[in-house]
């Protein structure tokens, strides 16, 4: 009788259950995995570098996730989800896969194992917390999440835990939620050299994403630091709140990933993000993939990617949109307010960087680090993907 040679090593595991250890012995099941990606482009991260023996079959939507199209079906995906209706999803020809990682919402009809991938809570509501305290939505929401079928939750943070926890009754399917964390390729770029200190920001809206604070903040750092500075400021400005200076650069969409990158972090030595709105912060994960040390508020998720003192700074935002959550139509006129403590506390902030090079480098290794082998890092969320694949 031929014996496997580990079984030298673990007579025990092997004499006595020879199939608890099925991986020990046997090469790693290759495994097709339907995956349904959204629109952002962070699900590109995902099918792009699949987990090893993972093979991904997908459509790709050719929306544009900026676009005015792409923001009008959101506003009416939202006045559906009104009517009583979770956010949900099909896969035609399910059978073909081994399971479906759905970002899609609940999967009613599909009697395949699957999983689903959430940046909040209110993923199963279209982004809308008032629809998740409709007691038909909770009701679809919880049963499809606790059948057999659905074989794992996955937010994308602990902060997207404690939201999903805290706005649906997990208790039937506690056990099924474990936080696996976007991850982010490496760009090593070669950074151009400069004289000046060079902030980076991104943001799609202006007072949400905190802008009027950025260019409060700038404006202030622009007189104690004279012909020191450059800001790219990339997004839409009012023009009412546009800095003339000739150190400020406004940008517009940069359609080249590339050149994207060049631009905004390849040319830059602090990024920036006031934000008080954001669910994740994929603009600060790609910031860090590059080896820039951050400064933004502690908003959500914002303190799982930004270290205070290691990788960057955190400042405290004036107005935690997950705590208005009920009443986000009225947060936009909440968020424009300017806060005199936020301005100086971004400055006092970035003042630090600017006058020690050396910490700004040491804290973007900090900040490569955590994405090139760290908790953000492709690796290590593979390793949770295809445990929980293996499992499901």
């Amino acid at each position: 009788m031929h014996l496997n040679p580990l079984c030298n090593y673990f007579p025990l595991l092997t004499l006595h259950n020879p199939f608890k250890y099925p991986l020990l012995f046997s090469e790693m099941k290759k495994l097709d995995v339907f995956f349904n990606p959204g629109v952002h482009p962070q699900f590109a991260e995902i099918f792009n570098y699949p987990p090893k023996g993972v093979k991904y079959h997908y459509k790709l939507s050719k929306e544009d996730y900026n676009s005015e199209i792409t923001r009008k079906k959101r506003a009416l995906i939202i006045k559906i989800h009104k009517l009583g209706i979770p956010r949900m999803t099909f896969v035609s020809n399910a059978g073909k896969y081994d399971l479906i990682h759905s970002t899609r919402g609940i999967l009613p009809l599909n009697k395949k194992p699957w999983i689903v991938d959430i940046e909040s809570g209110a993923a199963f509501s279209g982004l809308n917390w008032n629809n998740l305290k409709n007691p038909l939505i909770q009701k679809i929401i919880i049963k499809f999440l606790s059948s057999k079928y659905c074989k794992k939750i996955i937010p994308q943070s602990e902060a997207a835990t404690i939201s999903l926890l805290e706005n649906i009754d997990c208790s039937s399917f506690k056990d099924k939620i474990e936080t696996v964390y976007l991850a982010y390729r490496v760009q090593k770029l070669k950074r151009k050299k400069s004289d000046k200190v060079r902030l980076s920001f991104i943001g799609r809206t202006f007072y949400e994403k905190g802008g009027h604070h950025l260019l409060e903040a700038f404006r202030i750092l622009n007189k104690k630091y004279p012909g020191k500075l450059k800001l790219k400021y990339k997004g839409k400005v009012p023009k009412k709140r546009k800095l003339n200076l000739p150190n400020v650069e406004y940008l517009e969409n940069i359609s080249d990933s590339k050149k994207f990158y060049d631009v905004i972090f390849g040319d830059c030595d602090i990024y920036v993000q006031p934000t008080t709105v954001d669910s994740f912060g994929v603009s600060i994960l790609e910031a860090m993939s590059t080896g820039l040390p951050i400064v933004c508020t502690d908003d959500f998720t914002l303190p799982e990617l930004v270290q205070d003192g290691y990788n960057g700074f955190l400042v405290k935002s004036p107005s935690h949109w997950y705590d208005h959550r009920f009443d986000l139509k009225d947060y936009p006129m909440l968020a424009s307010k300017t806060n005199p403590q936020t301005v100086k506390e971004f400055v006092e902030k970035i003042s630090i960087l600017i006058e020690d090079r050396k910490l700004r480098e040491k804290m973007g290794r900090n900040s490569f680090a955590l994405v090139s082998t760290g908790k953000f890092s492709i690796k290590e969320r593979n390793k949770k993907l295809r445990r929980i694949y293996d499992e499901a």
